[in-house]
């Protein structure tokens, strides 16, 4: 033991005695001063290399040392960078160091210089700097060469959004000299003379080939020269994202990610970025050949635990990340396979298929997805080897879509891809009776019936319909009964009974069987129950209908309807409980009427009419118009004559008729138009008053004398002049003079068919002195828009007595005249005093309106001669006349006041009396 101390003292003394030696010998060589600096350039980095060495080190010596790098730019005086270079320092070591500059070197000349200090624990404090070596100079541009123009960097390379700086070297400082950037001029620094800087900040990304950047050197307006360069800017390098590793067979790992943007550029400037793969476990690496996914082999080595870096390179810089996982976790099965079905019938499936086998005594979950009638069902099983499940509560004769994927079910990672196949359940017979429906029409000793039936939907038919089954059965002869097989997909069919009760039946038959059947009885009485028919108004959404509830027992209601313009019946069926419901379908269209029917059924099947609706969806204005002809055409009448439209072609409830008589002079509304008689007409018109009118000249020639003696005597006395006698009241004896201002007006009479009286209704009118002859008058008959408020059609005839330019331009109106006449006019037949208030009250200006149904109308000129018995009528004190408008003063009376009501296929018409010698066309 005391011969250990004494080794362990005596090495402890000796170590001692060597470092203080140590000591003594380097203090004596301080400073260690950089010597043999040498500075070279690289220009394709815009770098300067420099590289020296350390002289006075111990033989086999390591010392840590501090370098102190200047570089100064044009002058010694201009440092543009002061840095710091650590590094171990070994006896007759070379050190080298570089420094890239942002000014392309070929635009200045450089200066390098180095001091260095100890700084090695070892060495005794303190340590101080050496000297500066002496300054090293670098210049580049006298390597350029000929010409006079140069501009720098060539071809560099560097990222987006980097700062850059160019330069140009002009050797003829007389030559102005400007720079541009893509077409787009750019402005610097000066350096010297010789030489210009540019800063370009953020640097876009143009194009892969490169950036343009050249400078033009001229004097004046002449050229001496064009000199550029290519600037090479690079997308910015991405991380690598998703990065991801996973294995389907314990063998292999395969890892992916997404690179994001390509670096690469053009003319092989800088290719894409490569991807290198390290597993610092194991110290393995790999470059990977393609730039999102690279393969790493499983060694047999049983390693469980990954520690992967992917790295990103390009020529600019490099990019990494990094995932650890354990292998079992990381375990992405093969897609299963040979997915079949078995055991298929309408309801009841079974599926089965296949995965891939991996170590003893793996765990697979699966899930099924089932689609059909839209629905989607979904199920999950676990497995170890092949899987089968069974599928249940399916729809007969339903096509399904069932898919199956897989996963670890130990340590889940992810799904398979979706393995499925199609199959089809068998079918089964229709599980719900067809809704049927029937038109019975009653004819003398049978009944017609349609029957019609709804084609079951998909869910209920379990299968394609083949054929319908209808089972005719006699209830008052039960033995007898009828069977009809109506192949599908017809939907009615049409029945021939007699005046018995029928139950019939009606079932849906498909390849396996036929659905429940759907009853219905036709009763022995004839279905001729009188139901008055209500107007109903519909809307947008249809037609709301209500009805009475039924006494008795009743087991629903019926709505049926015909749906145009395939005039197809169609029915709703409503519950025993429900009194009301809304129809309401696409097919419904404005200006078609549409009748409903509402029907109880008894607990008998049996079906009674109980009500009757009908309506518009939306009503419309007739569409045309009436087909209006002349008749009976004299000197002061005529007779208007139309059809009343069809019950098919309302767009409408046809309210009534409008009829107006105005002169031509006016023009009828704008909304109007003119109706020209045909050339037969006129024919008829013209050749009767041609021959009146010669007939007339002749005995006027003839009886010439006469007429001057009997209408201008000698001796104009107004008391005896004959014409007179012929005005003559039954109340005033005594003759007098007529005044045109007591003209008599123009009169509307209503004239039955068979002989009988005549009612004149009498009206103010302008006076004769006020008119003078126009041409020959026109007709005009148009139709008036529904809940039109301005003046409807109108009928214009022109009178050449009365026929002169009015004070205004109105447009027709009429004073319209209920559908049902009041009482009050009952009175008018009897009564002069009457017809004239009422004239007076409610037909001034107008001719009124014809009630639908009415069959004519009469218009009587007042200057028509009186009638046989009528010209002791007239009222013993006419009304004063106000001032006339451009109508004729008129009324209208419905002639079911003094007409028997029209027949089913009478015509409207309308009889108008003119002055003598109007003429129409």
């Amino acid at each position: 033991m005391a011969l250990f101390v004494v080794f362990q003292t005596t090495f402890f003394l000796t170590l001692l005695s060597l470092r203080t030696y140590q000591s003594e010998v380097l203090a004596e060589r301080l400073p260690l001063t950089p010597v043999s600096l040498k500075v070279s350039t690289n220009s394709i980095h815009q770098s300067l290399h420099l590289q020296w060495t350390v002289h006075n080190l111990p033989y086999h010596q390591e010392l840590k040392m501090v370098f102190q790098i200047q570089i100064s730019r044009i002058e010694t005086s201009n440092v543009v960078w002061v840095g710091n270079y650590s590094t171990t320092v070994k006896w007759n070591q070379v050190l080298h160091w570089s420094w890239e500059s942002e000014l392309p070197l070929e635009c200045a000349t450089h200066f390098v210089r180095i001091k260095s200090v100890i700084d090695d624990a070892s060495f005794p404090e303190p340590n101080f700097w050496s000297n500066w070596s002496s300054w090293e100079e670098v210049s580049v541009q006298d390597y350029l060469g000929r010409g006079t123009l140069f501009v720098f960097p060539k071809d560099k390379l560097v990222e987006e959004g980097s700062n850059v700086t160019i330069c140009y070297v002009s050797r003829n400082i007389q030559n102005n000299v400007s720079c541009y950037l893509e077409g787009k001029q750019i402005h610097g620094e000066q350096l010297d003379p010789h030489v210009t800087a540019f800063n370009l900040n953020s640097v876009p990304f143009i194009r892969n080939r490169g950036t343009n950047i050249y400078c033009e050197a001229s004097q004046g307006n002449v050229s001496k020269g064009i000199e550029g360069i290519v600037l090479f800017v690079s997308k910015v390098l991405e991380e690598p994202k998703d990065f991801s590793c996973e294995s389907q067979d314990f063998k292999t790992l395969h890892c992916t990610w997404d690179p994001g943007t390509d670096t690469a550029l053009g003319w092989s400037k800088q290719p894409s970025q490569s991807y290198t793969l390290f597993e610092s476990f194991s110290g393995e690496k790999k470059l990977c050949t393609h730039k999102n996914w690279c393969n790493w082999q499983i060694t047999q080595d049983s390693q469980e635990m990954y520690n992967f870096t992917l790295i990103a390179e390009n020529y600019l810089r490099k990019r990494s990340v990094n995932i650890l996982f354990n292998l079992t976790h990381r375990v992405y099965l093969m897609n299963p396979f040979s997915v079949n079905f078995e055991n298929v019938n309408a309801t009841n499936a079974i599926m089965t298929w296949k995965v891939h086998s991996m170590r003893n005594n793996f765990t697979y979950l699966c899930q099924i997805e089932l689609h059909g009638e839209g629905k989607m069902m979904q199920y999950d099983v676990s497995i170890n080897v092949n899987g089968e499940y069974f599928l249940s509560e399916l729809e007969p004769a339903t096509e399904y879509m069932a898919r199956v994927r897989c996963a670890d079910a130990s340590h889940f990672w992810k799904w398979t891809e979706w393995s499925g196949q199609n199959f089809t359940t068998l079918e089964a017979a229709p599980s719900e009776a067809p809704d049927v429906w029937r038109s019975v029409n009653s004819e003398p000793g049978n009944h017609t019936v349609t029957l019609f039936w709804k084609p079951l939907s998909k869910l209920h038919a379990n299968g394609k319909i083949l054929f319908y089954n209808v089972v005719v059965e006699n209830l008052d002869k039960p033995s007898r009964s009828e069977l009809r097989s109506i192949p599908a997909p017809a939907n009615s069919t049409k029945l021939i009974l007699d005046r018995c009760s029928y139950q019939i039946c009606v079932t849906a038959n498909n390849s396996v069987g036929a659905s429940p059947a759907s009853i219905i009885v036709i009763s022995a009485d004839p279905e001729n129950k009188e139901v008055e028919e209500e107007r109903i108004a519909g809307t947008e959404g249809g037609f709301s209908l209500s009805w009475k509830p039924q006494p008795g027992d009743v087991i629903g209601y019926v709505v049926d309807w015909c749906d145009h313009p395939q005039d197809v019946l169609q029915w709703k069926n409503v519950g025993p409980n429900t009194t009301s419901t809304v129809i309401s379908t696409d097919a419904f269209r404005p200006g078609v009427r549409y009748d409903f029917r509402i029907y109880g059924l008894s607990t008998k099947r049996i079906a009674c009419l109980l009500e009757k609706k009908t309506g518009y969806s939306q009503e419309l204005a007739p569409s045309d118009n009436p087909h209006v002809l002349v008749d009976m055409l004299t000197s002061h009448s005529f007779t208007l004559s139309w059809k009343d439209y069809s019950t098919e072609s309302q767009p409408g409830f046809i309210q009534g008729y409008h009829v107006y008589l105005k002169s031509k002079a006016r023009q009828c509304h704008p909304r109007f138009q003119k109706a020209v008689l045909s050339a037969s007409m006129l024919i008829r018109i013209l050749l009767p008053m041609v021959f009146c009118v010669l007939l007339i000249m002749i005995v006027c020639y003839l009886k010439s004398q006469w007429i001057k003696e009997t209408c201008y005597p000698d001796i104009p006395d107004p008391y005896k002049s004959s014409i007179l006698s012929l005005i003559k009241f039954k109340e005033n004896p005594h003759l007098t003079i007529m005044n045109v201002s007591d003209c008599i007006p123009d009169a509307i009479e209503v004239v039955s068919k068979p002989e009988g009286t005549k009612i004149q209704l009498l009206g103010t009118r302008k006076s004769l002195t006020e008119t003078e002859l126009t041409k020959p008058n026109y007709l005009y008959l148009l139709p008036t828009e529904k809940n039109h408020s301005g003046p409807g059609p109108c009928i214009c005839f022109e009178n050449f007595t009365y026929n002169q330019a009015a004070s205004d331009a109105g447009s027709c109106g009429h004073v319209p005249v209920p559908p049902k006449a009041p009482p009050s006019m009952l009175g008018l037949m009897t009564s002069p005093e009457n017809v004239l208030k009422a004239l007076e009250k409610n037909y001034m200006n107008s001719l009124g309106e014809v009630p639908a149904g009415e069959t004519s109308l009469n218009y009587v000129s007042q200057l028509a001669s009186p009638m046989s018995g009528d010209k002791d009528s007239l009222p013993t004190n006419p009304v004063e006349p106000p001032h006339c408008s451009e109508y004729k003063m008129q009324m209208a009376v419905p002639l079911r006041l003094a007409l028997p009501p029209p027949t089913e296929n009478s015509s409207l018409s309308s009889i108008t009396l003119l002055d003598p010698g109007e003429h129409y066309r």
